[in-house]
């Protein structure tokens, strides 16, 4: 019996084993006690491994383009100094809008453009990411002189080009103002304005007359009466022609207003192909040199050149030598 009621006894112990009691605190009971760290030391609270706040980089730190290379200095300057009014400048800069913008108003009629290079050449440029231009400080003097010396060829070219479309302004209006009186006195008198009469066949004719303005003032009636070419002069036997023969012009001389000087020297001719043919002085019936021939006076007489044969176009030369008028000749053939 004792033996029994020992191992009922062993068994009630085995079932129901003891525990400590829970300790006890200030916040109550049944609070389980702090873990040991597993560093050797106790857990000092947080999470172990999880986000950890600070100024360091990545997604949750500073800006992460803050320290990255910005934009060239020198490219930006460059665009915004010769394209600046296309917006290429705030292209190159990430800036599409306001680039956009720019590119349609023309630069902002041109103060866009001027605000943005100034802006630019003082530092204060940024690209789409706020970050400053590479390059600033080492070439800020340089982009300085050349934006400056840029800016006055194009003042003086501005200048002599206003200068020159004023002066072409003005010559046109006098154009303007004065072709009416041309026009009015060319009506007054056609012969005035007649450049080459017909051709002559050799005989003389109305046709042939023609009105010349030798000086202000001065003017005279030139009238071929007759031409021939012949190969000898019959008066100059001696001389041989060089151009295969001699052209013998007759004309008159009219004094209409103010005065002039007849002279063969008044005349000069020209062959076909443009060549000039060589005055020949005559002893004989040549047209003859008359200073101060007053109006209403009238010379005639015979000029000759040496000359190809075939037409010929004979020029009257004013008092200063230039040309004053023509007519172009087809003479007969003489013995």
């Amino acid at each position: 019996m004792n033996a029994i009621g020992q191992q009922k006894r062993d068994a009630r112990t085995m079932s129901y084993p003891s525990y400590p009691n829970p300790p006890q605190n200030d916040t109550g009971a049944g609070v389980p006690p702090i873990p040991p760290s597993g560093f050797g030391g106790q857990y000092q609270g947080g999470q172990p491994g999880g986000y950890q706040p600070g100024t360091g980089p990545g997604p949750y730190g500073h800006v992460p383009y803050a320290n990255g290379q910005g934009k060239s200095f020198m490219t930006t300057w460059i665009l915004s100094l010769l394209l600046g009014g296309l917006g290429v400048d705030r292209f190159y800069l990430g800036k599409i809008g306001t680039g956009i913008a720019k590119l349609l108003t023309g630069g902002g009629l041109g103060i866009w453009s001027i605000v943005d290079l100034i802006i630019t050449l003082t530092g204060n440029a940024r690209d789409k990411d706020g970050r400053p231009l590479e390059g600033y400080p080492e070439n800020k003097k340089t982009a300085w002189i050349i934006t400056g010396v840029v800016w006055l060829v194009g003042l003086i070219v501005g200048t002599v080009v206003t200068l020159a479309t004023i002066a072409s302004t003005a010559a046109m209006m006098e154009e303007l103002q004065k072709s009416p009186a041309t026009q009015s006195a060319a009506a007054e008198d056609p012969a005035a304005t007649e450049a080459a009469p017909a051709p002559s066949s050799g005989t003389g004719a109305d046709a042939n007359s023609f009105v010349v303005t030798v000086s202000e003032g001065n003017t005279v009636k030139v009238t071929v009466t007759d031409s021939l070419y012949v190969s000898e002069i019959p008066t100059m036997s001696y001389m041989k022609p060089n151009n295969g023969g001699f052209l013998l012009v007759e004309v008159s001389w009219e004094t209409l207003t103010g005065t002039s000087s007849s002279s063969p020297a008044n005349f000069e001719a020209y062959d076909a192909d443009g060549k000039e043919g060589e005055r020949i002085f005559l002893e004989e019936g040549g047209l003859p040199t008359e200073a101060d021939s007053q109006a209403g006076q009238v010379h005639s007489g015979v000029i000759a050149f040496d000359i190809k044969n075939g037409p010929t176009n004979i020029v009257v030369t004013d008092d200063f030598g230039d040309k004053a008028s023509s007519i172009t000749l087809t003479p007969s053939a003489g013995q």
